[in-house]
């Protein structure tokens, strides 16, 4: 390529970076002190309380809520500090994008990504789904394109460090994310593979003093919610009654356990959803299921894997299906954006309501509403889905191993999240709404012959 010509495709970084926190700016004056939830009381509560009350949110993600928002109770510090980490991650994909002359994914990555209703409202939400899905793509970016030029940069460096805490640390399955890092590792240089274990060490170090010093003293897991919430459901009346004439739907073990702290399985049946499992859990008039003794819970964990899964799975896959389809056309429960107004007077913030009255607020609102009306087209995250398959099936042929990996992570994530979700949440999926900011250039450069970076 003619170096004049590239020097003059650049769109200064700056630049762009003002446009884009301009506008994540007035957002959040909009739904100032940003957008809460009950996942947003769940974790201010424990940092409120030092603790006697649990999230059961990874701790990384405390201490992130403990250091921005205990020293002064402003929710918005915290909320205004991811804000500014998407900004920076969308900001250098986005000049990345231009600079390599790739125009139209340029456009769909600043207007159907970094500007879509569905990005601003959870960058601005206390939620760690936001974040970690801009801070997945900002450092699969990375990895991809640290691989292809076999160097760690000065601009890598600092992108991971501040992508690699929340893309690895701040959800659950973001551990299955370490992959790339693995992968990154082996591919370079000995030289910057010191360099790649300067940035990511310390916050592994972090993240694991963060585990053994904020222990959670009844945490919920992922493998047991999931055979709790389905056991129930294999237990749903059938008018058919095919069952009575062959084996148990599940085992008599299984209806002990469920039973054992003197719920009655019709109580239980009673509080059974088909897209939550918050109700068996979590409901003050329900079963409350999470209060089963180890014993019980051991008991239902054994039984659905050697019997109940296995002579249900027809109605197990059923579910699954059920649930990720549910997620993806955006029907889930969703806090609006004026929704602080009931969550911080249960808490100690100093936060104010402000702004509820001015334009922007009224704007913003009919926006989101406009928006969230046509959530299954302007929402799901088919995009992102449809570019794993063609990306993948692009890196496997041109044998593009860095774009192979992060194809795989992004599939990998879409597995744990198909076969593990017992409710019904669009923000789970988020993610892969977000990943076409990391696979459009892998797309776009897979073909061999393509190997500006």
């Amino acid at each position: 390529m003619n170096t004049a010509r590239h020097r003059d495709s650049r769109l200064p970084p700056g630049l762009l970076f003002c446009a884009l926190a301009l506008i994540y700016s007035l957002w959040l004056v909009a739904c100032w002190p940003g957008i809460l939830g009950q996942d947003s009381l769940a974790i201010i509560l424990e940092v409120e309380s030092n603790r006697d009350f649990q999230s059961n949110k990874p701790p990384l993600w405390y201490l992130f809520n403990l250091a921005l928002y205990g020293p002064w109770r402003l929710v918005e510090i915290p909320i205004a500090c991811q804000m500014l980490i998407c900004t920076l991650v969308c900001t250098r994909i986005l000049s990345w994008m231009w600079t390599n002359r790739l125009y139209k994914s340029f456009l769909y990555g600043l207007l159907g990504v970094a500007l879509a209703p569905s990005v601003l409202y959870y960058a601005s939400s206390l939620y760690s789904d936001g974040i970690y899905a801009i801070a997945l793509a900002g450092m699969l970016f990375e990895v991809w394109r640290c691989w292809r030029q076999r160097r760690l940069d000065m601009t890598a460096c600092w992108m991971l460090t501040i992508t690699v805490p929340f893309a690895l640390f701040s959800r659950p399955n973001g551990i299955l994310n370490v992959i790339a890092i693995l992968a990154l590792a082996i591919a370079l240089p000995r030289g910057h593979r010191w360099r790649l274990a300067a940035v990511v060490l310390p916050w592994c170090v972090l993240a694991a003093f963060a585990h053994f010093e904020f222990k959670q003293r009844n945490p919920i897991g992922s493998v047991f919610p999931l055979a709790l919430y389905e056991t129930v459901g294999f237990l749903e009346h059938r008018p058919m009654g095919l069952w009575e004439r062959g084996e148990p739907r599940v085992t008599a073990a299984t209806v002990d356990a469920l039973t054992s702290s003197g719920n009655s399985l019709e109580k239980i049946l009673q509080f059974h959803d088909h897209y939550y499992w918050d109700p068996l859990i979590f409901f003050p008039q329900g079963p409350a299921l999470l209060g089963l003794s180890n014993d019980a819970k051991n008991t239902i964990l054994r039984e659905f894997f050697t019997y109940n899964l296995w002579h249900n799975f027809p109605a197990f896959a059923a579910s699954r299906i059920n649930i990720f389809l549910y997620s993806s056309l955006a029907d889930g429960g969703f806090a609006g954006s004026t929704n602080a107004e009931h969550i911080l007077p249960q808490t100690h913030s100093n936060s104010e309501i402000r702004f509820r009255h001015g334009v922007i607020h009224r704007w913003q609102v009919d926006w989101l509403d406009f928006t969230f009306k046509y959530r299954a087209i302007l929402w799901t995250p088919w995009v992102g889905l449809i570019l794993m398959m063609l990306a993948g099936a692009r890196t496997w042929r041109y044998r593009d191993r860095p774009g192979m990996v992060v194809c795989a992570i992004f599939w990998f994530q879409l597995l744990a999240v198909f076969t593990l979700s017992i409710a019904g949440e669009y923000r789970y999926l988020l993610a892969f709404f977000v990943a076409p900011l990391v696979l459009l250039p892998i797309f776009a450069a897979s073909d061999s012959s393509s190997s500006n970076v």
